[in-house]
């Protein structure tokens, strides 16, 4: 039954890098991502049914047949509470391998993302304080704009951690993936039960795409774009936001802001330090 394993998230945390880096491992084929592959945790996308999804997978079968491992890409499998539920339901030996990033700076990270689009206006206070409104107003608003719900790690990974046998599970921290890539990335393959790599080069790391982040600087052009997406000018809203996007950092975060949010995911930092303090024990011996 494929998939074999599942990288599923979270949303800005690296996923895409480990994906590209995985994609070049001779033992592995992990299918094109695209928005179809949200199966799991979409529930639209689910509703298209068992067959349809397996379909997806038609070109990867001689890969399969030829021994490779046979993944998928979906950042978005913490988020969703019924996603891992019917992962386990589709295919119980299914492997999950999850990136963690700090729960306020991938919170910050996921503001920019959307505010780069233009689907997002308003400034990062008044966003988080909107969200909690906004998210119940669609399911569409519940994808796009869920900064803070999305770092709730403790209970996400709380009920993560009663469906997915410990074997089948592994969670690693952006900052080990980013910064110690090729010992992290040989977790993951002894997780997956495949060779282990001597140089990242060998998945052609100096030729993975890079996306730098950029921002707009022309707050007005977001509220413009942001208006024409609104009315349904998608395409043309992202088009004009694009013209004021420039390879910048983001503003750092108000210390104030800050130490708000330290204090409300107060849990979710725990387990997340938790996480990269015995994601390191593994990486000692690589």
């Amino acid at each position: 039954m494929v998939p074999d394993f599942i990288l599923g998230g979270v949303m800005k945390s690296g996923t895409t890098f480990l994906h590209n880096l995985l994609q070049n491992h001779p033992q592995v084929k992990i299918i094109d991502r695209n928005m179809d592959h949200a199966y799991f945790d979409d529930d639209r996308i689910f509703e298209r049914g068992k067959e349809w999804y397996l379909s997806l997978f038609d070109g990867a079968m001689a890969d399969k047949k030829a021994g490779k491992l046979i993944g998928q890409t979906s950042a978005d499998c913490n988020f969703n509470p019924g996603s891992v539920k019917r992962i386990m339901e589709h295919n119980p030996d299914t492997k999950l391998i999850f990136i963690l990033r700090h729960p306020i700076d991938r919170a910050y990270s996921l503001y920019w993302h959307q505010y780069g689009m233009g689907r997002e206006f308003r400034k990062f206070e008044q966003a988080i304080a909107k969200e909690p409104e906004l998210i119940k107003k669609s399911y569409h608003h519940l994808k796009h704009y869920s900064y803070m719900e999305r770092s709730r790690y403790n209970a996400q990974f709380k009920e993560i951690t009663e469906l997915v046998p410990a074997e089948n599970l592994l969670i690693l921290d952006f900052e080990s993936l980013v910064k110690n890539t090729k010992p992290t990335v040989n977790v993951v393959l002894e997780f997956l039960g495949l060779n282990k790599i001597n140089n990242v080069e060998e998945l052609n790391f100096s030729e993975l795409p890079r996306n730098p982040a950029k921002i707009p600087t022309n707050h007005t052009v977001v509220l413009f774009s942001a208006f024409l997406q609104k009315i349904g000018l998608v395409p043309v809203g992202r088009r004009i936001v694009n013209l004021f996007r420039e390879q910048v950092r983001p503003p750092k975060m108000k210390d104030d802001t800050r130490k708000m949010l330290e204090e409300e995911l107060k849990e979710d930092i725990i387990f997340f330090e938790k996480v990269k303090e015995d994601f390191k024990s593994k990486t000692a011996n690589q």
